[in-house]
């Protein structure tokens, strides 16, 4: 009876480790011991005076993420004091009066249109809707490559059997997720960021049911199987000298880098093609990042060695695009350094202040037109 107790203790002490090891470690990096990056995006100037940035941050943390066909993933809705999000969108802002005159805009991006780092009323969407009075559609997700809005807008067209799009501008806001997430030595072909954690995961998944085997003791110890990958993985990576050299591939190699410029830039094409094939007018842009152009960066810090390996393929990356885009017949602009000289615009390496954000509507009002 000792024996048989004793083994089932410690058979339970495995099964248990696993989700209490986790609970413990989120425990930790909710209070930004581990991950002090909130912390520090709080303590900035820019935030100064703005009674908002603590919930948002607190919300921010609280989003859930779901997996969808095509469009890979899509943050679930919510209801707060900063993020609003219905039906997969973050909340814009309507305008009081409506311009008849002008447009409506539908902006596809990453995080950087969807907004992070912001409340819903001082994304750029929002302060272009209150700008131009017009109506105004955030598509924008976090993570989220061009090709990845291409797909989004193929469901909305789809979904809502909108042929004509006369009187509707959609823009595409992109170029700091392409680099980011394409230029990682592990992404082949049109591969998102997350491509081979959802195949790791279908894999497992494929091992432990295998021959149909809905019990077996692969799935009984999986949990702690991938435990201790993760835990061995994080250790790799901490003892390799030269891991972050070897996450980025497009500084090293020309032909990765060519690829990733030229399948963002026929992405555009593509979505330009469809959108004006039904009446709309369709724009590009390539967006800011803190790397690129001469923004005052200093108080960020982004001396880190994961940090300059990351400059350098934008660095490569970004003189393709515009190179590759001048041979397309696409409406094109160019806001890469529209935060020149700003003292107080990046909260990190590609995200912005509400102050930064009506230093790019006013460049955007420009340059779109109506």
């Amino acid at each position: 009876s000792i024996n048989i107790f004793i083994t089932f203790s410690l058979l339970g002490m495995l099964f248990l480790s696993p989700p209490v090891a986790y609970y413990v470690y989120s425990l930790i990096s909710t209070n930004s011991v581990d991950n002090p990056s909130s912390d520090i995006k709080l303590s900035l100037d820019l935030y100064t005076d703005i009674p908002w940035v603590d919930s948002h941050y607190n919300e921010l943390s609280k989003l859930n993420t779901t997996y969808y066909d095509y469009i890979t993933w899509r943050r679930e809705d919510f209801v707060g004091e900063t993020i609003n999000i219905s039906n997969g969108l973050r909340l814009t802002t309507v305008p009081q009066n409506r311009n008849s005159n002008v447009s409506d805009y539908y902006f596809f991006g990453g995080s950087t249109t969807w907004g992070t780092g912001v409340n819903d009323a001082n994304t750029y969407p929002s302060i272009f809707a209150q700008r131009l009075e017009t109506h105004v559609i955030n598509f924008g997700e976090t993570g989220y490559t061009a090709r990845q809005s291409l797909a989004f807008l193929n469901n909305f067209l789809v979904e809502t059997s909108m042929s004509d799009l006369s009187g509707k501008h959609i823009v595409f806001y992109d170029g700091v997720n392409e680099v980011a997430h394409r230029c990682r030595s592990e992404i082949n072909g049109l591969g998102t960021g997350r491509e081979h954690q959802i195949q790791n995961s279908l894999s497992q998944n494929s091992l432990s049911q295998k021959s149909n085997e809905k019990y077996s003791f692969a799935k009984a110890f999986e949990q702690l199987t991938q435990f201790l990958q993760e835990v061995t993985r994080r250790l790799g990576a901490q003892n390799a000298s030269s891991a972050t050299e070897r996450t980025y591939g497009c500084a090293s190699d020309p032909n990765r880098a060519e690829e990733v410029a030229k399948t963002l830039v026929e992405t555009w094409q593509v979505a330009s093609d469809l959108v004006k094939h039904r009446g709309g007018n369709f724009t590009a842009i390539l967006q800011p990042v803190a790397f690129v152009g001469n923004p005052n960066i200093d108080y960020l810090e982004l001396t880190s060695s994961k940090d300059l390996v990351l400059s350098m393929q934008y660095e490569v990356v970004y003189p393709l695009i515009r190179q590759f885009v001048a041979d397309k017949n696409i409406n094109f602009i160019d806001l890469s350094s529209v935060f020149d000289d700003c003292d107080n615009c990046y909260i990190d390496f590609c995200h912005v202040g509400p102050q930064a954000h009506h230093i790019l509507v006013d460049s955007l009002v420009s340059k779109l037109g109506k």
